[in-house]
């Protein structure tokens, strides 16, 4: 039923109705595309990061490694060691690169302004 122009209360009670109904089918639309993502979420997020491999059982067989690989201790220890190690390593390189841009930045603007010092006195 389309919005329809309300000019006496019969037609607000008709209206007030029409809207609770479509709040209802709303809401229940809603409840449905939420339990459809629940469902499917570790497939879709798999999906976004390698496209394919929720279909191709790859999924399940290295989810399975990586389980058991978690709950060993050692395994554990390492992987935590590298990915530590990796980080420091990515951290320090960012930082080399940032504070020499920093230093090239300082260079450049004091070559600037020694070339502009030395055309004002040669002028």
């Amino acid at each position: 039923m389309p919005k329809v122009k309300v000019k006496n209360m019969e037609q607000l009670d008709i209206e007030i109705q029409r809207l609770k109904e479509k709040t209802r089918r709303l809401e229940n639309e809603l409840g449905e595309r939420i339990d459809h993502l629940k469902g499917n979420y570790k497939s879709m997020a798999m999906n976004t990061v390698v496209p394919g491999i929720a279909k191709s059982g790859v999924l399940g067989i290295v989810g399975g490694i990586a389980k058991t690989a978690w709950k060993s201790g050692a395994t554990k220890s390492v992987l935590t060691s590298a990915l530590i190690t990796a980080a420091e390593f990515i951290g320090v390189r960012l930082g080399i690169k940032l504070f020499d841009n920093i230093r090239n930045k300082r260079r450049r603007k004091k070559a600037s302004a020694a070339r502009s010092h030395e055309e004002e006195d040669e002028g």
